[in-house]
């Protein structure tokens, strides 16, 4: 009897994945590995791209330097006001992060409801998931974004943001807190909250794609290969088009896509003034 059951516990699978993590690093609470999970994601796709544009801001690599949109200024390292008003926008951004992160999977638990024992979904479960998400943070972006350009908005909350002329990757967090609240936290996390099943897996891939994209297009390089817009350069927004609005104040208003752009009437691509 002893033989057969030490038999059938051998063939059992082991557990998920974030199962072994959540019992052996997180003291089995599904709150924290939710929350270092997602903080780890975020940090390792901020840092790492921001430490390579810091990289080449402060080294003059002519093979990447003929990339860069705004040839005709300075760049950012010669204008100290500008690096200061980063580098203190990026401290409060990282404080505030550690404090509002933890209440992120209460706000997911609300309406359904974050997987992190059970095993990875399918390949087609987190590509359907990962297009809605795209969809719907696209469209609702748009829209809060072209609000926030309206006279009122963006004298008093958006104008904030667009000091930065020449953007770089850091900038895309540097806005004020209600900016912050309804247009970009609102469209990357909204569907999330109201999807009924999401796994911890998937919510990490949509962190991470959704920061990149971002970072990329506040790069202030238009660098071939690494952006899908390299390749769907009509149907997809990225560095050209938020290089252009940061430096006009205006047009170019989506973050992945370029359709709404293009029925509003406010596309616009120059690479240099």
């Amino acid at each position: 009897m002893n033989i057969t059951s030490t038999k059938f516990e051998d063939l059992q699978s082991p557990p998920p994945f974030f199962t072994r993590i959540c019992d052996k690093y997180f003291y089995s609470s599904e709150w924290l590995t939710f929350t270092v999970c997602i903080y780890i994601t975020f940090q390792s796709v901020f840092w790492l791209y921001n430490s390579f544009l810091l990289y080449i801001e402060y080294n003059d690599i002519p093979s990447i330097d003929k990339y860069r949109i705004q040839k005709h200024k300075p760049k950012l390292r010669f204008q100290p006001d500008i690096i200061r008003q980063m580098r203190n926008g990026t401290i409060k951004h990282q404080l505030s992060l550690v404090l509002l992160l933890p209440l992120m999977y209460y706000l997911l638990n609300l309406v359904g409801h974050v997987s992190v024992r059970s095993p990875i979904p399918s390949y087609l479960t987190i590509l359907w998931q990962l297009i809605i998400f795209v969809l719907i943070e696209d469209f609702l972006f748009f829209w809060t974004h072209y609000l926030f350009h309206t006279r009122w908005l963006y004298k008093h909350i958006h104008k904030k943001h667009h000091i930065f002329k020449q953007p770089t990757g850091v900038v895309f967090v540097l806005a004020d807190p209600l900016e912050s609240l309804l247009q970009n936290q609102l469209a990357v996390w909204l569907v999330p909250i109201l999807l009924k099943e999401k796994h911890i897996f998937t919510l990490c891939l949509w962190v991470w794609l959704r920061v990149y994209q971002t970072i990329n297009a506040h790069s202030g390089y238009d660098l071939p290969y690494i952006s899908i817009q390299y390749y769907f350069p009509w149907l997809m927004s990225g560095t050209l088009q938020h290089d252009y609005h940061h430096q006009h104040a205006k047009m170019n208003y989506g973050s992945f896509f370029t359709l709404w752009d293009r029925l509003m009437n406010t596309h616009r691509l120059q690479k240099d003034d």
